[in-house]
């Protein structure tokens, strides 16, 4: 039985939060497309799994501890929001942080081809509802 959108995205939510950045990674297509849409100093484009993997590992390094659980997967045929709780501990200040947002995946035959990470939930959820643009 071949493997749903979903079970394949929260596989991957899964094996990052073991540490096992390269199988999440896996689950993107090369020349995938990352757009972060939050208030990180990070926000941005990224175009490919390489450059999507440099920004991840540099997000990742800013914590000592990092979790985030998947609250809910919508699926709406070629997308999937995914709600996303985090808790963390920063590096080096030790606060304790935790946030609550969702990613927007694009999938084609099982790998992600974009991904809209948003730090509203509920704007992802919108942007789930829009018609989506071509790519």
């Amino acid at each position: 039985m071949a493997r749903g959108n979903v079970d394949i995205l929260r596989e991957a939510y899964d094996a990052l939060n073991q540490g096992d950045v390269e199988s999440a990674l896996g689950v993107l297509e090369p020349d995938a497309e990352w757009q972060e849409h939050s208030d990180l100093p990070e926000a941005g484009t990224y175009r490919s799994r390489d450059a999507i993997r440099t920004f991840l590992l540099g997000y990742l390094e800013s914590w000592d501890e990092f979790r985030q659980e998947t609250e809910e997967l919508i699926d709406s045929g070629d997308r999937v929001a995914v709600v996303l709780r985090m808790a963390a501990k920063g590096k080096g200040s030790g606060i304790e942080v935790e946030a609550r947002y969702a990613h927007l995946w694009t999938l084609r035959d099982g790998k992600g081809v974009r991904v809209d990470a948003y730090a509203d939930p509920d704007a992802a959820l919108l942007a789930l509802q829009q018609p989506q643009a071509t790519r």
